[in-house]
């Protein structure tokens, strides 16, 4: 019996089915129903990319303000005199920082709007800048972990653990005394400034002061034409009104390392005569070693972590960035951010 083959893949054998998928498939509501689903992916995709470059924002704003807060305590309360006998550079790096920190938040700032704005050019130019700013701080870093290095191993040793802290010691001493010597001066009490600026006085004329109100100004100019000894009091204390950039420092000294009788009169002596090398009571920073130490440990530590945060969100921002350039190339971001 004879009989016909039919090809395998001929159009006689194709069930008639298929025909109607591929008709379904290829018809103008499915294609718009797939252009819908792109649209909304590429729509999610901006929304993500814009979310993440926010996110990454605040985590750098976070460090910048971190890093100029550690910036303008310390410039504003005197601890960089004291901290150049750790690094003599400290100065003009400290100015640095708090610009830098500033900056750093302006550029956060910029980075949200040109990521909500999908400005290209902005992005570009401002992940230039942020690998700038990660190198930048990035030593930053490195030389605020180093600082707190030499203070945990001068804390394990005693003094003086080297050369360098004898230069802290005295600039220490000297900022610690104009401290207490603005705030003795102005608001303590009159038995206070006696006690730091004439410790010998008898006993007999110190207790007419004793509930004396008014403070030091009253006590000069009522007391000094009958009492010649206060003249060391108003000469004190017109030398310690000279430095009353220390006052904020007052806080520190009474919170963590509040003045003996000892350190009172060291201070009076050296505020009389400019002198750190004076031989009466006992001078500041063998009292308040360990709790100075622990000062420059903490605010290190914070310099250090701000500048971590910086770094790591400048590196991601500038990663962000060279990925969403990438994407820049396809035709889909193309059309959502534009050409240069």
């Amino acid at each position: 019996m004879a009989y016909t083959e039919h090809p395998r893949n001929s159009d006689a054998c194709r069930p008639c089915h298929f025909d109607f998928i591929q008709e379904l498939d290829n018809s103008p509501h499915n294609a718009d129903s797939k252009q819908d689903d792109m649209g909304l992916c590429s729509c999610m995709a901006k929304c993500m990319s814009e979310l993440i470059l926010i996110a990454i924002n605040c985590v750098l704003a976070l460090g910048g303000a971190l890093v100029l807060w550690v910036g303008i305590y310390l410039r504003h309360t005197g601890w960089v005199e004291v901290i150049q006998g750790y690094w003599s550079p400290i100065d003009g790096i400290i100015t640095a920082i708090i610009v830098i920190g500033a900056v750093t938040i302006g550029l956060a700032v910029l980075g949200s709007i040109a990521a909500l704005c999908r400005w290209r050019f902005g992005l570009c130019v401002y992940a230039t800048v942020m690998l700038l700013v990660f190198i930048m701080f990035v030593v930053v870093a490195v030389a605020a972990f180093i600082l707190r290095h030499r203070a945990e191993s001068w804390e394990d040793t005693t003094y003086p653990a080297s050369s360098s802290e004898e230069s802290v010691k005295e600039d220490f001493d000297k900022v610690y005394c104009y401290a207490q010597g603005e705030y003795i001066c102005n608001e303590a009490s009159v038995m206070d400034a006696l006690t730091m600026f004439v410790p010998t006085l008898d006993s007999s004329i110190t207790s007419l002061f004793e509930n004396m109100t008014g403070g030091v100004n009253a006590l000069c100019d009522d007391y000094l034409s009958d009492f010649s000894a206060l003249s060391d009091v108003c000469d004190g204390c017109d030398q310690a009104r000279q430095f009353n950039n220390f006052s904020s420092l007052v806080d520190w000294t009474n919170e963590r390392c509040e003045p003996t009788a000892d350190v009172l009169v060291w201070c009076g002596a050296f505020l009389a005569s400019g002198s750190t090398n004076s031989s009466t009571g006992e001078a500041p920073y063998s009292e308040c070693r360990t709790e100075f130490l622990n000062l420059v440990e903490k605010y290190t530590l914070w310099l250090g972590i701000g500048s971590i945060l910086v770094c790591a969100g400048a590196l991601m921002v500038f990663t962000f960035a060279c990925i969403l350039r990438g994407r820049d190339r396809r035709p889909q971001a193309q059309a959502a951010y534009g050409r240069f």
